[in-house]
Order: structure tokens, then sequence, then C-alpha cells
């Protein structure tokens, strides 16, 4: 059974953008695996870590705006204009945000908070659970009963899951 929701709840997709918002869980995904890569065992300072995280997520924002904007060049048979060039580039931004949100659980080691190792882990699970709440926030756009949010979201940390447990593999 679908519940019904009022008029607010109707709108919540509105605000939404699917390229945005697959931009921001591929992030989330890439930003994972650079952690994987890093617990992967060589010394790396907090501020390397970060910036691993977040240049790689940059990267990834730049490759995938330039994969975009030659595969729309190439589709549409015309050059593209500064409009559409920045309009790529802020539809793809949520890649970076998502590196920065993964990236932020590494400051408490640069006062002596956590160990890097810790603080990896932190970011990590950071990445389950950002997907999580994505299956869930899929379940209430659509309307799922509360139990399928709980599955949709258990699905989509499911990914992130399977990035942790290949870093757990790798280094034990």
């Amino acid at each position: 059974m679908v519940q019904e929701y009022g008029a607010g709840d109707a709108t919540a997709s509105s605000h939404l953008n699917e390229h945005k918002l697959s931009g921001f869980i591929y992030g989330t995904v890439t930003g994972m695996v650079a952690i994987a890569g890093l617990s992967g065992g060589h010394a790396a300072s907090w501020l390397e870590a970060a910036v691993v995280i977040v240049v790689g997520a940059v990267t990834i924002w730049v490759a995938h705006a330039y994969a975009a904007l030659f595969s729309k060049r190439v589709v549409a048979e015309h050059r593209l204009d500064a409009h559409e060039l920045g309009e790529t580039l802020a539809e793809s931004w949520p890649i970076v945000t998502a590196g920065g949100i993964l990236a932020i659980p590494l400051l408490p080691v640069a006062v002596g908070l956590w160990a890097l190792g810790f603080a990896l882990w932190v970011a990590s699970f950071t990445g389950v659970l950002i997907l999580a709440l994505v299956g869930i926030l899929a379940g209430v756009v659509t309307k799922e009963t509360w139990p399928r949010r709980v599955l949709l979201a258990v699905c989509s940390a499911g990914l992130g899951l399977a990035v942790v447990a290949v870093e757990f593999f790798v280094l034990y």
C-alpha cells in the first residue's frame, strides 16, 4: 500500500535534479574507493589523505564534465557555448561536494583527537550512511511504504558496504 502525502511532500522531487543527485552518489562511491586506497597501508598525513580525497573528487568532476560536454557536442553536432559549459560543471559539482564531505572526518586528526586509520574508517562509514540516506530519500520521493524505504536504504548502503568489505579484505 502506498502512503498518501500532503501537498508539501508531493513537491519534494521538484527540488531534486537527477544529474546532481547521481553526481553526489557517484562522488560518494568514488570518494570511498579513494579512502580504501588510502587505508591500504602507505603512510600519509591527514592533510595528504584529505588532498587525495578532494583532489580525486575534483579530477573525477572534471573528467565527468568533459565526457558529458564532449558527448553532448558530438550528439548535438554543434559547438557548445560558455553557458552549456557552466551548466555542465554546475550539474557535476556534487561529485566534489561528496568528496569534501568524506574528507571532514579527517579534521579531528589534525588536532590529535583521532588516529588517521580511525578517521578513514569513519569516512568510509559516512559514505555508507550517505548512501543509506539516499535510499530513504528515493523511497520518500516515490511515496514508498516504510518497509520499502528501509529496503531501499539497505540496498543503497550495500553498495558502500561492498566498498568497505573490499577495503577490509585487502587490508587484512
